[in-house]
């Protein structure tokens, strides 16, 4: 059979798929069929890209000099100063100190997160669980953040008076930054185990 034969029975074939219609399964029917479900992310999102509101960008990079509402995140000796992120504080119990990501700003995008169930067996029994596929590639532009820990949630100009709105007991001790142009990949997956 050649290849001009082989489509025309093909297209033979054509008008009669287009006759089908969906049909309703009974119960029996159905209780035979099985199938996988599944989600498959994709997204870009920016948080703070040209930095946050909460603070108005100061003049200089001298604290003292600063009202109240001004904050500047450039590096320490920078000439210029630079508008803040987002800040997130967690405390870890009623008289401990804040857990701090501070400057959280950039745009972060992913391609292949899942999220899909999985039925795992082991000795105890069969037990649903919850799998989240990390995606294939996570890309950063003008990604930045910094990891502290701080003796309030909130931050404060410690350079001036209780008067001027400042707080000269605060203190935030920056364990690391970053600031992240490019991607990493990844692979695996993350299980949650759902609990009564």
């Amino acid at each position: 059979m050649t290849c001009i034969s082989r489509a025309i029975a093909v297209l033979a074939l054509l008008p009669g798929l287009t006759l089908a219609e969906m049909q309703a399964l009974d119960d029996a029917t159905l209780s035979e069929l099985s199938g996988q479900g599944g989600v498959y992310l994709s997204g870009e999102f920016s948080i703070n890209k040209n930095g946050g509101v909460l603070w108005d960008t100061p003049v200089s990079n001298n604290p003292a000099q600063w009202t109240a509402n001004q904050r500047s995140c450039a590096l320490v000796g920078a000439s210029s100063p630079e508008s803040c992120g987002m800040r997130v504080a967690v405390r870890s119990g009623a008289n401990a100190g804040w857990y701090v990501l501070d400057n959280i700003k950039g745009i972060f995008s992913f391609e292949g997160l899942t999220l899909d169930t999985r039925t795992l067996t082991s000795a105890g029994g069969e037990r649903e669980v919850l799998a989240l596929g990390l995606p294939n590639e996570i890309r950063f532009k003008d990604g930045n953040f910094a990891f502290a820990v701080a003796s309030q949630g909130g931050w404060k100009n410690k350079a001036l008076s209780a008067a001027n709105g400042g707080d000269p007991s605060y203190q935030q001790t920056t364990i690391f930054s970053a600031k992240i142009d490019g991607s990493i990949r990844m692979q695996g997956s993350v299980l949650v185990f759902p609990t009564n």
